[in-house]
């Protein structure tokens, strides 16, 4: 999450106006919606001299008391801007006696939100991954380095003596912590639990500028990512009860293509787990995902034509290295297309339509500049597939919208074929989403509401295979 640097000063307050100040601050509580997605949030808003200030804490997203770079309350009428690596979520709400109803807009889609006066924070109330206490393993706080990045996370390892074959955990995109924790669904550390059992040694970590970890994933790319994943099997081959012969790589989503290169630049990786992994080009993925989100979103197939043709073409500038500015009065028009798709209570609830849609246009523009966007559109990951000859897993959901395996199975099939690969094997498991959680439509915006717990067979799927391959 970006910090956007915004001064806001009133030079004189008169009496009505900090009375009005009074009635908005403390906490106000409540619930945001987004198509199907709904969450609980909390505005706090303190007074700093004559400046309000506006903190957001949003907890199944781990945002807690997070400074809104911009928060305005005039006339009962409350905006606030919340920056993430996806677009400038936009809020507008009216506040009346003790509630706040409004609308927010990011990245072209629309939600509502609703908030109360509170007295207390908001508390975290998510349920957890059900796992046996006491452990029957070791569980250590570890770090180790890349140059000046410092990773910190967790290393697992059986109660016995000898030496354990081991394996490093790699996250998906955006910032994530070491137990891949999305929407309160801990997917690592439910998979590191697995394997802990079963006899491994299993490292997972923090991403760049997560938990204890230094550095910035959103400007680090993919290959910087695979570079913590060397560092870490460095980290595997000190310690004295790994057998460093037996070092394999699950990654996730983007940390299936960080698994990939990673392996294909150390001789100490004897296996790898792909879940979710991607065939194409970074640029291709994302075409797929809009068009299979947008539809099981219920958007018109005339706006999702215009999405991805303004996708194709900011691709195509990523590809030849035109600047993305260049298209700022394309990205303009879609977006003031799209403000103009918005219902009467949603235009009303924007203060400003101008300042909003450049708003909207400068985060889009931000989000592509930036450098793992910009080498996640290019890369193609074959040409790292084809000379990957080690055991090979590869794990699809049916329903996976973000990387479907009608787009991905048969090309990193075929990819592995070429390098002579003689040792590979791919699943794809029935109903299940991008987090191979049962689904209906496989959308991101079920992933809240549905069950912490992955489909039946998925986890003995991987260490049943893992189990084999170091025999």
């Amino acid at each position: 999450m970006k910090t956007l640097l915004r001064i806001f000063f009133i030079s004189i307050l008169t009496l009505s106006q900090i009375n009005a100040q009074k009635e908005i601050l403390g906490y106000w509580s409540g619930k945001l919606k987004m198509l199907s997605i709904e969450l609980d949030f909390q505005i706090n808003v303190t007074k700093t001299n004559k400046s309000l200030n506006g903190f957001i804490s949003i907890p199944t997203q781990k945002v807690n008391e997070f400074k809104l770079p911009v928060f305005t309350y005039k006339k009962n009428q409350i905006h606030f801007e919340l920056p993430s690596s996806a677009g400038t979520a936009n809020f507008d709400g009216k506040l009346k006696t003790d509630s706040i109803n409004g609308s927010l807009l990011q990245a072209g889609m629309k939600g509502t939100f609703s908030l109360v006066k509170t007295t207390k924070p908001i508390v975290q109330n998510q349920p957890t991954e059900q796992i046996d206490e006491p452990i029957p393993y070791f569980k250590d706080d570890v770090a180790f380095k890349n140059g000046r990045v410092l990773l910190t996370g967790t290393l697992t390892t059986p109660k016995a003596e000898g030496k354990f074959p081991a394996i490093i955990l790699l996250t998906g995109n955006g910032p994530q912590d070491r137990d891949e924790d999305i929407f309160g669904f801990k997917i690592f550390k439910i998979i590191a639990d697995y394997l802990t059992r079963k006899g491994f040694a299993v490292l997972r970590y923090d991403d760049r500028g997560v938990g204890g970890s230094t550095g910035n994933t959103m400007q680090s790319t993919t290959e910087d990512f695979s570079n913590d994943a060397l560092a870490a099997i460095e980290f595997l081959k000190k310690q004295s009860n790994i057998d460093r012969t037996k070092i394999g790589l699950l990654g996730h989503s983007e940390g299936s293509q960080i698994a990939e290169l990673a392996s294909v630049n150390s001789k100490d990786v004897s296996f790898i787990v792909l879940i979710s992994g991607n065939g194409v080009d970074g640029g291709k993925a994302l075409i797929e995902q809009q068009k299979l989100i947008l539809k099981a979103s219920g958007v018109s197939d005339s706006l999702i034509a215009q999405n991805l043709a303004l996708q194709n073409k900011i691709n195509y500038a990523l590809n030849n290295d035109i600047d993305i500015s260049s298209l700022q009065k394309e990205i303009k028009t879609f977006a003031e297309k799209d403000y103009e798709a918005f219902s009467k209570e949603v235009k009303n609830s924007i203060q400003n339509k101008e300042a909003y849609i450049n708003s909207n246009v400068q985060s889009q523009i931000t989000v592509f500049n930036n450098p793992w966007f910009r080498f996640y559109v290019k890369y193609d990951p074959i040409p790292t597939l084809e000379k990957i000859r080690i055991p090979v897993l590869m794990l699809f959901g049916e329903l996976d919208l973000q990387f479907p395996p009608s787009l991905n199975k048969q090309k990193m099939e075929d990819a592995l074929t070429i390098a002579g690969n003689k040792n590979f094997k791919s699943i794809v498991f029935p109903k299940a989403n991008h987090l191979y959680q049962e689904a209906k439509i496989g959308s991101p915006t079920e992933y809240s509401g549905l069950k912490r717990e992955f489909v039946p067979g998925f986890l003995d799927a991987i260490g049943d295979w893992v189990l084999n391959v170091i025999k």
